[in-house]
């Protein structure tokens, strides 16, 4: 298709957060992720139709993910009301925020000029900015800065990596038609972790890149145990959509990367253990597991 393409990959990435205002009181369900989804879309729409149908139909794998709308209230109080589905109070005088990422670098400009055409035509005017971008779950990268960091980072011997999945994370596992059918994982095994940011790096990177990530040596040292978890500080948890009740689990897991770290080569300017950390900084932009789109699976590297 003439409208993206994607196997070009992004020149860069972003994530950002969008701090909105409510026109009214009234209430929202906890967990709005598919609510955010539809609204982007509905705003990229307004700007490019093709390209809001092409993302929307043509994507097996989402190139944007959306969040939830975040409450400023603690974070105990909004976990009960997602497990409860407890519709939670809106207030004209407070300021919400949503997170979103896009991992093709050109979605940014579609979307700023579609929140300054939406903005043009509100009738009334506010002195509170429409967008402001935020610290710590905001950044923006490429796949060549990615790469960059990841030459320059030393591994001894079990290394350590901690991710903290800071919105419900599960993954989808089994085959509707096969056995006792689809059922979902919600401890974040390291094959499920690192196949996954496997996937989603093949879906963004440019051709000139492919052979930075070696695809068949990531898979043989995760079936062999050369990522374990070691500690993790995770909470089951679960969410309302609007037709059914997803699990998942929060928090953080260590990950050590066993065995002594080789020499780059030819064929590689990464080692192993670089080409893990490079996926495990990339989670920051894309998520990991089921339905990121709709803000499920944010995750970062913690440092």
């Amino acid at each position: 298709m003439a409208i993206m393409d994607a196997s070009q990959g992004p020149t860069r990435m972003y994530a950002l957060l969008l701090k909105l205002r409510p026109l009214q009181q009234g209430t929202l369900m906890p967990f709005s992720g598919e609510l955010v989804h539809g609204a982007l879309l509905n705003w990229l729409r307004a700007a490019a139709p093709d390209v809001a149908t092409w993302l929307h139909e043509g994507q097996k794998r989402r190139l944007f993910t959306c969040s939830s709308l975040h409450f400023s209230q603690p974070m105990q109080p909004s976990l009960k009301a997602e497990r409860e589905n407890i519709h939670l109070p809106l207030n004209p005088m407070k300021t919400y925020t949503v997170r979103l990422t896009f991992l093709l670098g050109e979605l940014f400009p579609l979307f700023y000029n579609a929140l300054m055409q939406s903005k043009a035509s509100e009738a009334e005017a506010t002195s509170v900015p429409f967008i402001r971008l935020g610290k710590q779950w905001t950044n923006f990268t490429s796949p060549t800065s990615l790469i960059e960091k990841a030459e320059h980072m030393r591994f001894s011997t079990d290394t350590l990596l901690t991710l903290e999945f800071g919105s419900l994370t599960a993954f989808s596992r089994g085959h509707s038609r096969t056995g006792y059918g689809m059922h979902h994982m919600i401890f974040p095994l390291p094959q499920l972790v690192f196949q996954n940011l496997l996937r989603r790096w093949e879906d963004i990177v440019p051709a000139a890149l492919a052979d930075v990530i070696h695809k068949e040596r990531i898979e043989q040292y995760l079936q062999e145990d050369g990522v374990v978890a070691i500690d993790y500080d995770l909470t089951a948890h679960h969410v309302h959509f609007t037709t059914h009740l997803q699990r998942g689990f929060l928090g953080t897991c260590t990950y050590q990367l066993r065995g002594p770290d080789e020499k780059t080569g030819s064929d590689s300017p990464l080692t192993l253990k670089q080409q893990i950390y490079l996926l495990a900084q990339l989670a920051f932009y894309c998520g990991v597991g089921h339905k990121t789109a709709m803000g499920l699976g944010q995750t970062r590297l913690r440092t």
